[in-house]
């Protein structure tokens, strides 16, 4: 950290705002961080190792030989892994952080300050994850190709996209969800947001390309296990539900198990309604100690999180709800799946309209936050002949306002069918051939 300090302006300015002396490990540290910390507040320099050297010759004399040494190394060290320390550094400064946001909170507590208590430790944990030493300074345009080269590097060593298992949409999505993406499925009630979010789990599953947490806040916790199983294993959901399984499809169920089940946890969050992010958070965090830490996370559905946070309206907590969302997927660089309600606009009838991302109801903000918002559009006639209107409105990356149309079929989980693939982008007309697969 030191010799990082050393060569690094931003980083000392973030080290000297979060890390105290009193936690160093030595009385060298301390003495090479208070110099250093004089040094920068004063002219907003580094001191150079023969200012070092002056400032050591009034020190103890039995301290010298020790205080140059150590010195004289710091400034000879040269730091093979800047990332490292600056990951490492954050997770420390958020854990002494939090231990003041604990202390000074049970003070609260314990003098019966109980509302002070849950505002003071609230905010403090909010102001806890603004704690990063991850350069946030402008980048020189000398350095872009060394960024884009490390970028690139860093791709190819680890999967950071994870499938949706839709061709089309996974084009426009370059391979899929990246990790640090928020993606919301926008519905009116009961037209598929679930069982869409239950698609990109599958999907994540099938692709073998991580693992997938899906937290259940409505419903319950086993038809949600139950409708992953229909959908890995093509089985129609009544019958899995209503133990109408033959002794071939309970062998099956038993393979789907072994094979894809173990990268599934399914979390239940339906026992109240005063659920937060910071709630899901501490699940993702179990999970990494236990060393399953997810690559996806789906949750079914965010409007139905509470904010951490006062607000004194929906809107608000809304828009706080999503933004530590986004925050947490970046965080802890996580694909998140999420859905919302919406409404269907009112001067659009039922046969014609295509729901935007205007449409959302309570808080427009949510759909600003997040990096990809997709409609779910169906007329009585679509549904009739299972076929839904997929909509990208907003996609931060690339493409939008393309429509990609799905054969669906709610009853048996199936949200896009690799069999048929996609029927057409823009101007729809049912083919024949569905038609006739419809009446037989």
């Amino acid at each position: 950290m030191l010799s990082l300090m050393i060569t690094d302006l931003n980083f000392t300015n973030k080290v000297l705002k979060f890390v105290p002396e009193e936690r160093l490990y030595s009385e060298a540290h301390k003495f090479l961080f208070k110099e250093i910390k004089i040094k920068f507040e004063k002219e907003g320099m580094i001191p150079s190792f023969v200012e070092i050297e002056d400032k050591i010759k009034f020190t103890e004399r039995h301290k010298r030989r020790m205080l140059k040494n150590f010195s004289s190394n710091i400034y000879n060290l040269k730091v093979c892994d800047s990332e490292f320390i600056k990951e490492a550094l954050t997770k420390y400064a958020r854990k002494n952080a939090f231990i003041e946001i604990f202390q000074s909170g049970q003070v609260f507590w314990n003098a019966r300050r109980h509302d002070e208590a849950y505002s003071f430790v609230m905010e403090g944990i909010n102001d806890l994850y603004g704690i990063s030493f991850k350069d946030d300074m402008s980048i020189g345009i000398e350095d872009f190709e060394d960024i884009r080269q490390r970028y690139v590097k860093k791709t190819l060593m680890e999967s950071h996209r994870m499938p949706t298992g839709i061709d089309a949409l996974d084009e426009i999505l370059n391979g899929g969800l990246e990790k640090g993406e928020l993606g919301i499925l926008l519905a009116e009630p009961k037209k598929g947001k679930s069982i869409g979010l239950i698609h990109m789990g599958c999907a994540t599953l099938l692709s073998g390309e991580g693992r997938v947490s899906h937290f259940v806040l409505e419903g319950l916790t086993e038809q949600t296990t139950m409708r992953y199983q229909a959908r890995l294993a093509r089985i129609d959901y009544n019958r899995i539900k209503n133990d109408q399984l033959t002794s071939e499809e309970i062998h099956k169920l038993a393979e789907i198990g072994k094979k894809y089940m173990k990268n599934l946890e399914v979390v239940p969050m339906n026992s109240h309604w005063n659920y937060t992010v910071l709630d899901v958070e501490a699940k993702v965090k179990e999970a990494e100690r236990r060393g399953m830490r997810p690559d996806l996370v789906v949750i079914d559905y965010g409007d139905l999180l509470k904010s951490h946070e006062k607000h004194d309206n929906i809107r608000h907590e809304q828009t706080s709800v999503y933004r530590h969302l986004k925050q947490m997927a970046m965080i802890h660089s996580v694909a998140v799946w999420t859905a919302s309600q919406s409404q269907r606009p009112k001067d659009e009838p039922e046969h014609a309209y295509l729901l935007r991302a205007k449409n959302v109801s309570e808080s427009y903000e949510k759909v600003r936050i997040a990096d990809l918002v997709a409609t779910l559009n169906q007329t009585p006639r679509e549904k009739k002949m299972g076929i839904l209107r997929f909509h990208i409105d907003i996609y931060r990356s690339n493409e939008d306002g393309r429509t990609i149309r799905l054969i669906v079929n709610f009853k048996k989980m199936i949200f896009h069918s690799k069999l048929y693939g996609c029927i057409g982008d823009y101007k729809f007309q049912i083919p024949s051939w569905l038609e006739r697969k419809k009446r037989k």
